[in-house]
This record gives C-alpha cells, sequence and structure tokens, in this order.
C-alpha cells in the first residue's frame, strides 16, 4: 500500500471501511448537510467562520463522527502512510452533493490551505486526506478525480461506497457537480506528521493520541 501510495500521490482502496463505521458515519454525514444546507453563508463559530456547501471540522458537530475520525482502524491507517507514529489531527469534512447540486471543487492540492505551504512542498512534513467514500460514486454523480504522479494524467475514480480514496497534501485533485438524482456523500478524515493545525482558523491542532475510539 505504502509503495503505490508514494508512487502515485493516492491510493485507491477497495471495500476497505467496516460496515458498521460506514453505515454510522453516512447516516450522521447526511443528517449534517440536511441540517445546515439552509445556512450556507451564515457565520459560524468555529471551522472557516462561515457555513458553506461542505463542512469542515465536521465532528465538533457531531459527536459521533469524532469516534470515527479518532477510531484505532483510522490510526493505523494514517500511521503507515504517514510513516511516523506521532500524528496530528488537522480537519475532518462532510462533502455530500445532493441531487442535482451545483457542488464542486477546482483542481487544488489540500497543502496550499495550510499555514506554510512552502514547508510541506519541501516534505518538512506530510498531509493525508482519507475519503470515505459513503455511496456508490458512477461518473455522473461528480466522483474523485487525482492527479497520478506516475502517469502524469488525472484519474478519474467512480467508487464505491464503503472504499476510500487516500491523497497526498501536495497531490492535485477535484470533483465536479452531482449530476445525478442520488445523494454523493463522502467523509475527508485529514492528518498530519507536524501540529499544523490553528483551530481558531479551522482546523484541530491535537496529537491523535493511542487512546483510540473503537
Amino acid at each position: 500500500m505504502l509503495n503505490k501510495f508514494i508512487e502515485q500521490g493516492y491510493i485507491h482502496l477497495e471495500q476497505i471501511i467496516p460496515q458498521n463505521l460506514l453505515k454510522e458515519v453516512r447516516s450522521r454525514s447526511i443528517q449534517l448537510k440536511n441540517k445546515y444546507e439552509n445556512f450556507v453563508g451564515s457565520p459560524r463559530h468555529n471551522g472557516s467562520g462561515q457555513f458553506w456547501k461542505g463542512l469542515e471540522l465536521a465532528s465538533t458537530l457531531d459527536p459521533n463522527l469524532w469516534k470515527a475520525y479518532t477510531s484505532k482502524f483510522m490510526f493505523d491507517i494514517a500511521k503507515e502512510l504517514l510513516q511516523t507514529p506521532k500524528i496530528y489531527l488537522y480537519n475532518d469534512q462532510v462533502v455530500v452533493k445532493l441531487p442535482n447540486e451545483d457542488f464542486h471543487f477546482n483542481a487544488h492540492f489540500d497543502n496550499q490551505y495550510c499555514k506554510d505551504p512552502s514547508a510541506a512542498i519541501r516534505g518538512e512534513f506530510k498531509t493525508i486526506n482519507c475519503c470515505w467514500v459513503l455511496t456508490n460514486m458512477p461518473n455522473e454523480t461528480g466522483p474523485l478525480s487525482c492527479f497520478n504522479r506516475k502517469t502524469n494524467k488525472f484519474d478519474l475514480l467512480p467508487a464505491k461506497a464503503g472504499d476510500m480514496v487516500i491523497i497526498e497534501g501536495n497531490t492535485h485533485h477535484s470533483s465536479t457537480p452531482n449530476k445525478s438524482d442520488q445523494i454523493r456523500a463522502l467523509y475527508a478524515c485529514v492528518y498530519s506528521s507536524k501540529n499544523i493545525g490553528d483551530f481558531e482558523k479551522g482546523y484541530y491542532n491535537e496529537e491523535f493520541l493511542h487512546i483510540y475510539n473503537k
């Protein structure tokens, strides 16, 4: 897994999410989207300071997501791909696209939004974005597209519920609007090898301790 992740800059793992976690996180994520859908543009007391179509620091809005974000399942994945047992929590985000919702992401890399992008590019720390695929994502739903460092091309990644797409923090990725009549749901868990967070600016800043949620 690690070698392919390093080679490509991302990895698509099929049917890796435990069914009990998948069901819980899918339900909670869709509930949050529906709850805050009409709040877009309104002030928010944490995160970016304003509600938008995605929900960062999602587990501050639903503590059940915190259990998934800080589970042993995720610690083991982060430890292998960050290549360190000392991991820091950075962000967790609900990205749910409702049927026919014009909600998309232009090509970007996650580290461009951290407080020291240059240090990230130099390799002074690493981040990974572990994208839980909560619903089936055929092409018309706006699945992830990731830049493949091996081929120098973008790979479109139609995925199935239970898959996980893990993206290295300097890897460009994007997604298109949901043009289907189905909900497209994703939960993104982001971790870092260094404490780079700032809670007041919308990011966690604490160590992922060995006290796991099971």
